[in-house]
């Protein structure tokens, strides 16, 4: 057997080692993802956390809406000074 064959079988033996591991992970996900108590946790989770959502997201509009105000208002008082200077 030459070592172009035995770096060939290598690799089959590799990738067939990976194939086999995604498979395992891929079936206790789908057992993970199928326990009714981490269904109910789930739906208990995602109700918990629209309210926050909500909250995070208003205050982030919040926050945009008073830097642009205040770059507004920077920007008004700029525009005032270079037009008193030039008077």
């Amino acid at each position: 057997m030459t070592e172009l064959e035995v770096l060939r079988r290598r690799r089959e033996l590799v990738l067939l080692s990976a194939g086999l591991q995604r498979a395992t992970i891929a079936r206790r996900l789908d057992r993970i993802e199928a326990n009714p108590a981490r269904v109910a946790l789930g739906y208990a989770a995602r109700m918990v956390g629209r309210p926050m959502l909500w909250k995070l997201g208003s205050a982030a509009v919040g926050l945009a809406v008073r830097a642009y105000r205040r770059r507004s208002a920077s920007r008004r008082r700029h525009e005032t000074t270079i037009v008193d200077k030039g008077d």
